[in-house]
């Protein structure tokens, strides 16, 4: 029994699922409204997933959705506090606190709240009866003591009862998705009784149709509720029956003509009808124009029914005649063929016009043929024939020349404008510092020669950028005023000469760098206690001007430094010097008294000059040294030409 619910089960759940799938893509419809116009056979093949319409199938083969009335829809679900009304046709759902749920548990209260079910336990300990069996509740469950003596039984067909021998209690398994044990079904009802939470309920089974034994009526279940609605009219009453359907639930000979078909014999003027569900012979009116078979295409006549089952020729002026010529005009007058030659002109086939004798020719004047004029082709029309007059090959276009472009419009002899090399007629940019030439088809204007000679913007020469700028020598703000891009001191340059003691404005070499003359500053690198040395070696040819400060004889501007100056001279006789207070620079005598150390102590230690101008005998003995006469001593006195006394 157990094998046979859980097959039940999945049968159950499988029609559930494709029940949705086909509720989710239903391709006439959308949220339950038909869309589109719906084929049907009967009205088996009609569903438009409402339960809030009756579905049927029209005579012409189309399903048709009828709205029932406005209210509850016949198809409910007990007990989820929701409530499916119908309004128009569709189906609307509300929310419904009567519609109590029922969890089959005698110890829970089953209430709904604002459309939501729920079930809470009763009170522990509070009396619950299942079936004739008495117990307690105990956390919403109802607990009844059982033994072999007492076993359980709750009364109810949808609940496998037993008793658990460890806690001596009864439970109460619900068998849903069975048939109710022991219930009765009623076949064609479109119900069955099913176990669902435990409750034998009635549910809707639309395979459990009413089977009414008529031919022509459908036996359909929609949604629980039976019906048998007309089969569509046209349908045979039974398979390989000639018999039809009328939709109104009658089996007929026929409803519409085409039903007579084969049961009546029929001609060119003798047709099958229905009449009253029943095949007659009908007689077409007079004038019904008969089968093309029997017609005789342009003798301007036609063949028409007589109104007695016969056939008679009768004068038709729209069957006109076709000679299959393009050049001529058929028609009908009174039942006789005419042939008229169309207006000249007319065309009568690919580049073709009609003269006006109604033949067909390529031409009556050059404008009938094809194509267009223009300077390098002309139409012609000869004998009635089209051709084509060329102008001479190489012949320049008139009209459409670009300027400067070096290329040419002209005529190839063929009728095709083409383009041509034309070295005359450069681009001519107004700059006297590039070429205006012609690279074949190609305007150019490569640069002139650096040095070229110009007479614009101010310049005099053309630089190797195709510019006009002023020569070396000319005055400048910038480097961009200048051929050669330098200026230096306010004229253009030959060459950058931006070094010390080099100068590009200098008389006689100007815009040439050249060394700045001897003893002239150089502003702003070479000025105050320096200036230059008149030679062409850059930085090193600013010097320090005498008497300034130096450590070696470069640092000065005449070669020579003595006594930690910058002297005039080499100033390397014993005793002189050119660090002297108010003569600094310049080779002096050393004062009387003062040593002198150059050359190497020359004049150190136990002697000193005498302030002359003597030279190396200016170094004397100082006083209290031996001496052997006066002119040994710095005091010039050596008394009794012993000792130098002061």
């Amino acid at each position: 029994m157990r094998s046979w619910k859980l097959v039940w089960i999945g049968m159950l759940v499988t029609a559930a699922s494709c029940v949705q799938i086909l509720d989710g893509d239903h391709p006439y419809s959308v949220e339950g409204v038909p869309t589109a116009k719906e084929p049907c056979e009967s009205a088996a093949n009609c569903n438009d997933k409402s339960s809030c319409t009756i579905d049927t199938c029209s005579d012409e083969k189309i399903c048709v959705y009828t709205p029932i009335q406005d209210g509850s829809s016949p198809t409910q679900t007990v007990g989820d506090c929701q409530r499916i009304d119908c309004k128009a046709g569709k189906e609307v759902t509300v929310r419904d606190d009567a519609d109590i749920p029922d969890d089959n548990e005698p110890c829970t209260n089953d209430v709904c709240t604002a459309g939501t079910p729920s079930s809470t336990p009763t009170p522990e300990g509070e009396a619950c009866q299942r079936g004739n069996q008495s117990g307690t509740c105990e956390m919403g469950v109802c607990q009844i003591s059982c033994d072999a003596q007492n076993p359980c039984n709750d009364d109810n067909p949808c609940t496998d009862d037993f008793c658990n021998i460890g806690t001596s209690k009864c439970a109460f398994t619900n068998i849903d998705g069975l048939p109710t044990p022991g219930a009765t079904q009623h076949p064609g009802d479109c119900k069955q009784k099913l176990c669902v939470n435990g409750k034998d309920t009635h549910v809707s089974d639309d395979t459990d149709v009413p089977v009414d034994v008529n031919p022509c009526t459908e036996n359909v279940c929609t949604d629980g509720v039976p019906s048998n609605p007309p089969t569509a009219q046209g349908a045979p009453c039974t398979p390989e029956d000639t018999d039809v359907c009328d939709g109104l639930s009658n089996c007929v000979q026929c409803t519409l003509a085409t039903h007579c078909i084969g049961i009546i014999t029929e001609d060119e003027c003798t047709k099958a009808d229905c009449v009253n569900n029943a095949c007659v012979l009908k007689y077409m009116g007079y004038d019904t124009l008969a089968s093309p078979a029997l017609q005789t295409a342009g003798d301007c006549q036609k063949i028409v029914c007589n109104g007695n089952g016969g056939t008679t020729s009768v004068t038709d002026d729209i069957d006109k005649p076709n000679d299959n010529n393009p050049c001529t005009t058929e028609s009908c007058s009174n039942g006789t063929a005419t042939s008229t030659p169309a207006s000249q002109g007319t065309s009568c086939g690919v580049n073709q016009v009609c003269n006006s004798t109604g033949g067909c020719v390529g031409c009556n004047t050059a404008t009938d043929c094809q194509g267009t004029d223009d300077f390098c082709k002309r139409r012609t029309c000869i004998s009635n024939v089209c051709g084509i007059e060329y102008t001479a090959n190489n012949t320049a276009l008139p009209n459409g020349q670009t300027e400067d472009d070096c290329k040419r419009l002209v005529c190839d002899g063929a009728g095709n404008t083409v383009t041509v090399a034309d070295p005359t007629d450069p681009k001519v940019d107004g700059n006297a510092c590039t070429q205006d030439t012609c690279n074949g088809t190609t305007p150019s204007n490569p640069n002139q020669p650096s040095g070229t000679a110009c007479n614009q913007n101010g310049g005099d020469v053309c630089n190797s950028g195709g510019q006009c700028k002023k020569s070396p020598g000319k005055s400048c703000a910038n480097g961009s005023d200048c051929a050669s891009t330098f200026c230096n001191d306010a004229v253009c340059c030959s060459t950058n000469c931006n070094g010390t003691c080099r100068a590009c404005n200098l008389a006689g070499s100007l815009g040439t760098c050249s060394p700045v003359p001897k003893g002239q500053e150089d502003a702003p690198s070479c000025t105050g206690a320096s200036s230059c040395d008149g030679t062409n070696n850059g930085n090193s040819a600013c010097k320090k001007d005498d008497g300034t400060t130096c450590a070696v004889a470069a640092d000065c501007m005449n070669g020579h430094c003595v006594d930690g100056v910058c002297c005039e001279s080499a100033c390397d006789t014993v005793c002189f010097s050119c660090d002297q207070a108010g003569n600094l620079g310049q080779c002096e005598p050393v004062v009387k008294y003062a040593e002198d150390n150059l050359p190497t102590n020359a004049c150190v230690g136990n002697k000193s000059c005498d302030g002359t101008n003597d030279g190396a005998n200016a170094c004397k003995l100082d006083d209290g040294q031996n001496c052997s006469s006066d002119n040994d001593c710095v005091s010039d006195k050596c008394p009794g030409g012993n000792t130098c006394m002061p």
